[in-house]
């Protein structure tokens, strides 16, 4: 009896792109980097038809493209940032406390370079809501923005800042019209390769033409928007806040600054640009590895043909790359200087969003960590409200008699960062150690004759108390020695029960004293009523993980945040 063969089962051999992948992955270190240029548009709309004309550099235009489609966070974390996409987008990340994968990218960045506010989306925003995505901190500014910034002169630490805006001027964006549409309407030749590749290969031709057309067609609609676009005045409020230069921190002084209002924000990061991008990569990705496929099942005529188009549109694309420089639309547009006393009301608050705004990015830079700030408070209409001239109070009034403890209610908390970011802004000496433990803390009292305003507001003092794991092995007071720890130096993992310490003074050398249990200080508080030796007594234990020794250094922050609180109020009245 016969026995049956086994049947082979096997694949038949796949020749992929019939030796033009190592060419393709040969000409990317030819061009690409002008690919990448065109596709993010920095020549105009006319560059993305261009840049991804040819399917050689393909790897770059698919970046460019996935670059383009992603927010800053996403094109870090992914690896998809280059010098061009700083070039053409910017970088930056939002602000928002509970953005937990921005917080991870942002702990291998450097130091950021500005802040901005996105002024529509700050105004849509609620007060009482920290995590909306209106500031951001600046890793890199976009090629406009940064032609606008290089023309300005920076404000030297210490002096009064100089706010620019844009001049109450029409001004009209200038756009090649002629330029652009020629070099859209010269793209048309890449149909003659689709006209003899589908001689020879309609699947080919197909995916040839399939990306191309829609670059064509996002380029004109593009362009059109362009046209339309420098036919009318630009808006003179452009609805982005800028700050740039050193933002200062604990471990770093705050230097040179430019702060500009009404910025114009780049079309680049639109919806639909991104929307584009998005489609375009999609297209382009899957067109190319099914062409890289099929090419190895073509004759050696269709295949010649199809590379030779190829490095021809790779030519051309280096040749009209260099064309003709890109200027800036924007370059002449006046700008005028103001003095912070000749703002309006409402552009001097759009300058405290940004000093609120710095003052987010210093608590993601705080060696105190992002949950100790949490509590405190950064929108600039419940600041306003809260901190007004007839809420300020320099001293708690306490009760008639012998009291020991005084209800608080803490309704707000503008802490260190709030007051030294303002500090930057506005020219003032004081930097962040200045006001490490400075505080101005705001109560929700009881109408009374000693409290005759519902809210007060008073400079006060705030230290983060801790106890490391040596204190707490130590059996007994009497074996523990005092420990004075240096302003900025948080601790490591040694350190435990880390928790806010109040001090609000009142009069007859008395203070209210209180702690903050899990660094929570809104709310209802029983606060401890002590004197100057008291306090004193405390900080010279030595065992609250502080630099403060006696009740006199506790006045002097006192009278630190008193200023400080003078300085924040410019800008709010």
């Amino acid at each position: 009896m016969d026995q049956t063969k086994p049947h082979n089962f096997s694949l038949p051999p796949i020749n992929v792109g019939n030796g033009f992948v190592e060419l393709g992955a040969l000409t990317t270190l030819v061009g690409s980097t002008v690919a990448a240029v065109l596709v993010l548009a920095n020549q105009g709309p006319a560059g993305i038809v261009w840049g991804s004309i040819s399917a050689f550099g393909s790897s770059s235009v698919v970046k460019a493209c996935a670059s383009g489609a992603t927010p800053g966070w996403l094109r870090q974390m992914f690896n998809l940032r280059t010098s061009i996409s700083d070039s053409a987008l910017g970088m930056d990340l939002p602000l928002s406390p509970s953005f937990k994968l921005a917080r991870t990218v942002r702990s291998g960045m450097g130091h950021p370079m500005g802040v901005s506010c996105d002024v529509e989306t700050l105004a849509g925003a609620s007060p009482l809501v920290k995590d909306h995505h209106a500031c951001s901190d600046v890793y890199a500014f976009d090629h406009e923005t940064q032609f606008l910034l290089d023309g300005l002169p920076a404000t030297p630490p210490g002096d009064a800042p100089k706010v620019y805006t844009y001049y109450s001027y029409p001004f009209y964006r200038s756009h090649s019209t002629l330029y652009q549409v020629s070099l859209i309407c010269f793209s048309l030749v890449k149909y003659l390769e689709v006209y003899f590749l589908y001689r020879g290969s309609a699947a080919m031709a197909i995916l040839s033409a399939t990306p191309f057309t829609f670059f064509l067609f996002a380029a004109i609609c593009l362009e059109v928007n362009e046209v339309v676009s420098s036919r009318r005045p630009m808006e003179i409020d452009g609805q982005l806040d800028i700050v740039s230069g050193t933002i200062p921190s604990v471990k770093q002084l705050g230097g040179s600054r430019k702060v500009v209002l009404g910025a114009t924000k780049i079309a680049r990061t639109s919806i639909w640009w991104k929307l584009i991008w998005s489609i375009g990569a999609l297209l382009y990705s899957v067109s190319l590895i099914i062409s890289y496929v099929l090419l190895g099942r073509q004759t050696t005529e269709v295949v010649v043909m199809w590379g030779i188009f190829q490095l021809v549109w790779l030519v051309l694309r280096i040749l009209i790359s260099h064309l003709k420089e890109f200027s800036e639309p924007t370059a002449g547009r006046p700008i005028v200087a103001n003095q912070i006393d000749d703002l309006s009301a409402p552009m001097k608050l759009r300058l405290a969003n940004l000093t609120f705004a710095v003052a987010l990015c210093q608590v993601h830079l705080h060696t105190r960590g992002l949950s100790a700030y949490a509590d405190d408070s950064y929108s600039t209409s419940q600041i306003a409200r809260m901190l007004t001239m007839p809420n300020m109070r320099e001293v708690y009034v306490l009760p008639r008699g012998n009291v020991s403890t005084v209800q608080l209610n803490v309704a707000a908390v503008i802490g260190d960062v709030a007051l030294s970011s303002a500090a930057w802004m506005l020219g003032s000496n004081f930097t962040p150690i200045d006001l490490y433990d400075s505080c101005i803390i705001i109560l929700n009292s009881i109408l009374s004759q000693n409290q005759p305003h519902r809210l007060i507001a008073i400079p006060a003092v705030r230290v983060m108390t801790a106890k490391t794991t040596f204190q707490i092995s130590v059996k007994g007071s009497e074996n523990a020695q005092p420990l004075f720890i240096p302003r900025g130096v948080a601790g490591g993992s040694e350190v435990r029960d880390r928790e806010w310490m109040y001090w609000i003074p009142c009069q007859s050398g008395h203070w209210l004293q209180f702690k903050s249990s899990n660094l929570s200080s809104l709310g209802k508080h029983m606060a401890e009523v002590v004197d100057d030796n008291q306090l004193t007594r405390t900080l010279e234990a030595g065992n609250l993980h502080l630099s403060l020794k006696n009740s006199l250094e506790v006045m002097a922050i006192v009278d630190i945040s008193r200023k400080a609180a003078r300085i924040l109020l410019s800008i709010l009245t």
